[in-house]
């Protein structure tokens, strides 16, 4: 009988949503100029255009977001459906609680509109160097940067939540056999990664930028530019270890259970106490080491991943 073939998820649907974000951030660049030279002619439609690929580089930045945001919304139901079929039955209320919060548009839209507020006052102040319209359909593209780095940041704070909520629940089979967790992971890692690449490039491209600054507050408006960096990145960084940690919490109980299970079995087994006592020391070294090895992965790829990242992309921001 031929051997059936293990199956896995593709990685293309998600490389090819993150590559339509980019391809939206090239698009709206295009438009704006249309929009210009209806409006303005043709020189206001190439300085336009100079500033949002240029000078700001707002084309690499709204796309790297926007691309991340539509791989957090179309793959939400990751997270929440790997923890229910592992927990089953057993998930508190306090899960359900940050469940409706992780899925609810109006909390996304509270937060995301918030952050757009924010971020209108801060550049409507600093004003790019173009005509009116012009610094309307910059604001609008960075508005929208706020408001994606805010929907993907508020994901990943109610996925720790809801991985949290998980240390209360009594474990009372083996989990870390089939990993049935590690579904978890993959998400979480590649949006936080991704966004905190994004605020590296928002910085350099923003915080030296060639604002105005003709407004009554003047130049003092330059700090503000560090608020969405400054408030994010540690938050970030965070929130890509924690359920990490969560994890392996969960999955060293799931081995305590495993030799409880085996220990338990091996009484009626035909072996003195020594060959059974050796048996379950090798088995909980041998486990524990598996699990420890899979975090130190996880702990090293986010560092080498953003380095690697930024130094293919600063080429592209100097």
């Amino acid at each position: 009988m031929p051997r059936t073939k293990e199956l896995r998820p593709s990685p293309y649907p998600p490389l090819l949503l993150f590559f339509f974000g980019m391809l939206l951030s090239v698009l709206y660049g295009f438009f704006g100029a249309g929009v210009m030279w209806i409006f303005g002619g043709r020189t206001e439609a190439l300085a336009f255009f100079a500033t949002y690929t240029n000078l700001f580089k707002t084309v690499l930045s709204l796309g790297l977001i926007t691309g991340t945001a539509l791989l957090v919304y179309y793959g939400q139901r990751v997270i929440p459906d790997t923890i229910e079929n592992a927990f089953r039955d057993h998930l508190t209320k306090d899960y359900y609680y940050y469940k409706r919060r992780f899925g609810s548009r109006g909390v996304s839209l509270r937060y995301s509109g918030t952050m757009v507020l924010v971020a209108f006052v801060i550049f409507y102040y600093s004003q790019f160097p173009l005509s009116k319209l012009g610094q309307y359909l910059m604001i609008f593209a960075v508005c929208m940067e706020y408001g994606f780095a805010v929907y993907v940041g508020r994901k990943l704070m109610y996925t720790a939540c809801m991985l949290h909520s998980l240390q209360t629940i009594p474990i009372k089979r083996n989990l870390f056999r089939k990993r049935e967790l590690d579904a978890v992971n993959p998400p979480i890692h590649v949006a936080s990664t991704l966004t905190v690449i994004f605020l590296y490039v928002h910085l350099i491209s923003y915080y030296d930028g060639p604002f105005l600054f003709g407004s009554m507050v003047g130049p003092s408006m330059k700090i503000f530019l560090l608020f969405l960096p400054l408030i994010s990145t540690p938050v970030l960084l965070i929130l890509n270890f924690y359920p990490r940690i969560v994890l392996t919490k969960i999955y060293d109980q799931s081995i305590d259970v495993e030799i409880a299970r085996l220990r338990k079995a091996m009484r009626n087994e035909e072996f003195n106490a020594y060959e059974k006592r050796s048996y379950l020391l090798e088995f909980d070294k041998m486990s524990r080491e598996q699990l420890r090895h899979n975090l130190q992965l996880a702990i090293t790829d986010l560092p080498i991943g953003i380095a690697i990242l930024i130094m293919i992309l600063q080429p592209f921001l100097n």
